[in-house]
């Protein structure tokens, strides 16, 4: 680019130059006559005017825009010494933060765990309770209530308040606890997996568990609405789920409750679940089945102590001081926690 302007600059003063000399009058005078020589010399003085014009005109321009260029590079200069600046400061959170991204979870884990309790040599069970395959959930509020006692029996309730991204709620229904133990981890997406103690048959059982499901949607206006459970068909269960080996379609009933018509990527959900129990059992409790984000637990067993000859003891194992006996001598507990529980955290009441 320098040389094309240097190259431009010297063919226009060689011009100027030439045109006032004697060559372009004696050149033409030779070829043709004294005459035209004459008249040739004198149009070159208008000529050499306007070149010497074009020429300063050419000089302004190029001293302008040479001007402009040097703030450029100079304006460059100052960006580039910024960039360099902060790429010495900011090298070792760079590099950070692509290891970070570039790292599996449970590696992340287990290398903080290594700082924290660097004699234990496995970390692998404690690593399993925080990042299950199961989704987390967010914001829950969980009520146990027991809702009835005769002579008999105990008919208990749960209800679940959580935040949960839209979508089907999936509930499962097996004949026993081997059976939902290996249901629950087969099948992550699954809300909630119960075993069904019956008297008669399990089709019997599940119909029943069904009709006593409730699941309601509050939408962000705060109207509540009721989502109603349908129960899938045995030859559609493998497009919701997948069975571990050994287990059949005769040994699962799935139901199902459609999130997908609300509004927004996330829902607030209340989830009601009843059942029966033998009064011998002498307990009720409640525990997570995966990591979630606890805002209240609260315990209502007052039916239960209505009869005053029979105790209660509530314990609450969720670490901490919270693992203490609690006090429930009107058979009311309500704790307001505001972090992490992972599965198997909950509490329990005893008589």
């Amino acid at each position: 680019m320098r040389s094309r302007t240097l190259i431009y600059f010297g063919s226009l003063l060689a011009t100027v130059a030439l045109i006032n000399t004697p060559v372009p009058r004696i050149v033409v005078s030779a070829v043709l006559n004294p005459e035209a020589g004459d008249a040739v010399a004198r149009s070159l003085g208008s000529i050499t005017k306007d070149l010497v014009l074009v020429l300063l005109i050419s000089i302004y321009f190029e001293w302008v825009r040479s001007r402009e260029q040097g703030e450029l590079m100079r304006g460059m200069d100052r960006k580039l010494d910024e960039i360099r600046e902060d790429a010495r400061t900011a090298t070792a959170p760079a590099v950070r933060r692509l290891v970070l991204d570039s790292a599996v979870p449970a590696e992340l884990v287990k290398t903080g765990l290594d700082r924290e309790i660097p004699r234990t040599p496995d970390k692998s069970s404690l690593v399993a309770l925080m990042l299950q395959s199961r989704p987390v959930l967010h914001d829950v509020s969980m009520t146990l209530r027991v809702e009835r006692v005769d002579e008999t029996a105990v008919h208990a309730g749960t209800r679940i308040e959580v935040t949960m991204p839209r979508g089907p709620i999936l509930v499962a229904a097996t004949p026993s606890v081997m059976h939902s133990t290996a249901l629950s981890a087969a099948c992550p997406t699954l809300f909630e997996v119960v075993s069904l103690g019956r008297s008669g048959t399990f089709d019997e059982a599940a119909e029943e568990f069904g009709k006593k499901l409730e699941c309601y949607v509050e939408s962000p206006n705060r109207t509540i609405q009721r989502v109603q459970f349908r129960k899938v068909a045995a030859t559609a269960l493998r497009k919701y789920i997948s069975p571990p080996v050994g287990m059949t379609n005769d040994d699962v009933v799935l139901f199902a409750a459609d999130l997908g018509q609300e509004d927004g990527e996330f829902v607030r959900v209340r989830y009601h679940y009843h059942w029966s129990q033998d009064l011998d059992q002498r307990f009720v409790y409640w525990a997570a089945d995966r990591p979630m984000f606890m805002r209240t637990i609260t315990l209502d067993v007052r039916e239960l102590v209505r009869d005053e000859e029979r105790q209660v003891w509530v314990q609450g194992f969720l670490g901490g001081v919270d693992s203490m006996v609690l006090d429930a001598n009107d058979g009311h507990v309500s704790l307001s926690l505001d972090r992490w529980i992972v599965q198997g955290q909950g509490i329990v009441a005893v008589w």
